[in-house]
């Protein structure tokens, strides 16, 4: 298999980990993809549900864990790394900036028409 170019980005396996919602993907999994030449991907779907708080405020509380799973991911790998978010989540451009915000490589987007996302 040839290497997927984007942009910056040099993927040695053109292989694309599915985002797999409440705590399937994280950086464990997302880590371990990237490390062997893929694009590891964190799912943002319910990720703060074992976040303090997430039933009183669980918008917070995913934000927390996706910036904290983005950062666990970052000091396991070099490689690439995507988020996986669905414009179903009623806090997806509040993730999407979180993940902007970490330096993300990737941000998958399905679930929806991301016609807003774009500006981010």
């Amino acid at each position: 298999m040839k290497p997927l170019i984007i942009g910056d980005l040099i993927v040695k396996r053109p292989i694309v980990q599915g985002g797999m919602g409440v705590a399937v993907s994280l950086s464990g999994l997302a880590s371990a993809v990237a490390n062997q030449g893929g694009i590891g991907v964190i799912s943002a779907a319910a990720i703060g549900m074992t976040e303090p708080g997430y039933k009183k405020r669980f918008h917070e509380a995913n934000k927390r864990a996706l910036r904290s799973e983005i950062q666990k991911a970052r000091s396991m790998t070099n490689g690439v790394l995507g988020v996986n978010i669905m414009m179903a989540l009623t806090d997806h451009e509040e993730l999407i900036k979180v993940a902007i915000e970490e330096k993300i490589d990737a941000v998958f987007v399905g679930a929806g028409l991301p016609l807003k996302i774009p500006k981010l």
